[in-house]
């Protein structure tokens, strides 16, 4: 580390928070319970006797801590007293809040009445579970009654899901005449008026043919449907957002890839190793990627209003069937988390969470738990060692010995979880499969410190979709070919999110065979040179030489509207300073002839003029309240600010304050498509 580093204690403290994210968490007390044992005459075990094992064999690493008598004890004593730590479900507490949902409804307050009958879901034991309240049926009566207030919410869709649920729950629907009126609203709302008539047609005869009954159910769908067309034509809070093409179609070789894009290097090379150019030139605002996530795992702040596994914001949550940590926007998405991952983290999620631990030691366990099988997740280990750096070689025996304690603790949650099966022995020491499992996560402990993303949602509140737009942090995925891409803190693409899917779109002009670089820290714009490169020395581990370093480009503020400009000669690859005011004409050093700048200082007005106009046609967009009218000036606008940045780069060179300007303008753009949240 010390070949690399200027200030060990900051790497220090950086390693630290990729680690443990709360000091006060137990862990923090594991290790210095463990760590006082290299006190008196073991006071070099971690160089001597930890460190002798060559880094990278992590198997060997976390082996040492089951065997080697100086540590063993006080691992093995805390590992034996692992036990589930979960919120469990609560039948009383459903059925209080589901009584609270309908008392709240019948005052007219729709949204407190839907947050009631969501806990009351949420709470709710599975069918039979606890006979004393509801008669066992306490799910089913929730979501009987949050279907009830979604369809006075005008949420037909969610309604008819929550209706289908509760008759899987056990709500009795043969004769049952409500049940068939409910699923007529919920039609007539989602826009199926043939399926609406069967259903209040079945409403009528299980009613007895009451004409009157009927009536006033054809009377509600009425009221119904002509609140939802209001509803429709009103400002929407939420923009599904829907994920681009691919420039070029898609790449044969690279997941979620353009075929413009090719990889280069290799994981060996002691310089850039595996990175990302461009196999074709790419112009300004094409995207090369739309890449799903190979694992993702959410902040557990936002366990209860975002999808546990496909980030949504929820509006009628769905449970797992045995805790209430995690909530999920379907039941698809409830099914594919718990007939996969989930089972193995369902139990232990709150002692998880209570560890301390870091969002990336959780997305470590997220990628082996699953994989299903320990001979899977030994599969996966070999391939991330293939495609991910973890810089082994320069990490501090300290912050290696902690993160195999971390890996011997997960190990031990998975233990636990009988992700291994039914085990023989209730002991903590590894078998032989489970030891190389444990491998596994001390190697993802290392190397997701390095090639994981946040992701992120645009929230927005009031109307101003410019003014009031933040950048929220909901979670961290693993992105296989979006690993890939090297830093630049002049980046080449702009990053933004569908759910969990990474999109990115060219922000830039690039050259054929060139770097398609994105950006890991702070953007040249926002962050002076010296604190770039210490973040990025101490989190990323090594030393930023892009341009806008090499050069020190300055902050936004102080940055120029008079960029250097490309010689006009054909066939020369130099750059000229802009010329001073009374002339327009300029000696390039390196075809030794007398250029005029003049055709280049025009391009370079027309260039800001096209800024200009897509800042205006943006402005306009974002102030509409039309949203189809939102949806076309936005994509003008994407198209002038190309189409000036694209120009831009024919005559000149960054640094250049209006095309930088412009540059943030289409980011603003691309982000207003992905994951948008208006509160």
């Amino acid at each position: 580390m010390a070949t690399i580093d200027n200030d060990p204690l900051f790497t220090s403290l950086c390693s630290t928070k990729t680690l443990q994210s709360q000091q006060e968490g137990f862990f923090n007390t594991f290790y210095q319970t463990v760590a006082e044992n290299f006190t008196g005459k073991n006071e070099h075990w971690l160089r001597d006797v930890f460190g002798k094992v060559r880094s990278g064999d992590d198997c060997a690493k976390l082996q040492l801590l089951f065997d080697d008598p100086v540590v063993c004890f006080e691992v093995l004593g805390t590992l034996e007293h692992v036990k589930p730590v979960f919120r469990g479900k609560d039948a009383k507490f459903s059925w209080q809040r589901r009584e609270q949902a309908r008392k709240l409804l019948n005052e007219g307050k729709t949204q407190q009445a839907l947050l009631m009958a969501s806990q009351a879901v949420m709470k709710a034991p599975p069918q039979g579970v606890d006979q004393q309240i509801d008669q066992g049926m306490t799910l089913a009566c929730a979501l009987w009654t949050r279907a009830e207030v979604l369809i006075q919410a005008l949420d037909g869709k969610r309604a008819l899901v929550d209706l289908q649920m509760a008759v899987k729950a056990g709500f009795p629907v043969k004769e049952n005449g409500e049940y068939y009126g409910r699923m007529a609203k919920c039609y007539a709302l989602i826009n199926e008026l043939k399926r609406a008539e069967i259903s209040a047609k079945l409403f009528h005869q299980l009613s007895g043919f009451n004409d009157y009954a009927l009536g006033r159910l054809q009377e509600d769908i009425e009221d119904l449907k002509i609140l939802k067309s209001e509803e429709v034509s009103a400002k929407s809070r939420e923009t599904e957002g829907k994920l681009p093409e691919l420039a070029g179609g898609e790449n044969a070789s690279l997941s979620g890839a353009s075929a413009k894009i090719a990889l280069r290097g290799s994981r060996e090379n002691a310089g850039k190793g595996q990175y990302i150019v461009a196999s074709e030139d790419l112009k300004p605002g094409e995207t090369i990627l739309v890449e799903a996530a190979y694992g993702a795992c959410l902040y557990h702040k936002f366990f209860g209003t975002h999808c546990n596994q496909c980030f949504a914001r929820l509006v009628a949550p769905m449970a797992c069937p045995e805790c209430c940590g995690v909530a999920f926007c379907s039941p698809e998405c409830r099914d594919r988390a718990c007939s996969g991952y989930h089972r193995f983290e369902c139990q232990y999620l709150d002692l998880m969470i209570g560890s301390g631990m870091s969002i990336l030691c959780h997305m470590a366990l997220r990628l082996v738990a699953q994989a299903g099988t320990p001979e899977k997740a030994i599969e996966v280990g070999q391939e991330m060692r293939q495609a991910l750096c973890a810089h082994c070689e320069f990490r501090d025996q300290e912050d290696y010995f902690q993160r195999a304690l971390m890996a011997a603790f997960l190990l031990r949650c998975l233990q636990k979880a009988e992700f291994f099966g039914r085990r023989k022995t209730e002991a903590a020491e590894p078998t032989p499969i489970e030891a190389q499992v444990g491998g596994v996560l001390l190697f993802l402990l290392q190397s997701l410190q390095f090639n994981a993303h946040e992701v992120y949602e645009t929230k927005i509140a009031g109307d101003h979709r410019i003014d009031t737009a933040k950048v929220q942090y909901i979670g961290v995925a693993l992105y296989k070919t979006g690993a890939l891409l090297n830093h630049d803190c002049y980046p080449g693409v702009s990053r933004t999110f569908l759910g969990t899917t990474m999109v990115l779109h060219t922000s830039r002009s690039i050259a054929k065979g060139s770097d398609v670089p994105e950006n890991y820290g702070m953007h040249f714009l926002r962050q002076p040179m010296a604190l770039r490169q210490r973040n990025l020395r101490s989190r990323y581990w090594f030393k930023c030489d892009c341009k806008a370093c090499s050069e020190d480009w300055p902050l936004m503020e102080k940055l120029s509207d008079k960029p250097r400009l490309r010689c006009p000669q054909p066939g020369c690859s130099n750059v000229i300073d802009y010329p001073p005011k009374k002339t327009k004409e300029a000696k390039c050093w390196k075809c030794r002839k007398n250029v005029d700048l003049e055709a280049s200082i025009k391009i370079l007005q027309q260039c800001e003029d096209i800024y200009a106009e897509g800042a205006k046609l943006m402005e306009s967009a974002y102030c509409d309240e039309s949203s189809g009218s939102q949806d076309e000036r936005t994509a003008e606008a994407v198209g002038v600010l190309i189409k000036g940045i694209a120009l831009f780069n024919e005559v000149a060179v960054p640094p250049h304050k209006p095309t930088h300007v412009a540059e943030e303008c289409l980011r603003v753009c691309f982000a207003d498509q992905g994951s948008v949240y208006r509160m």
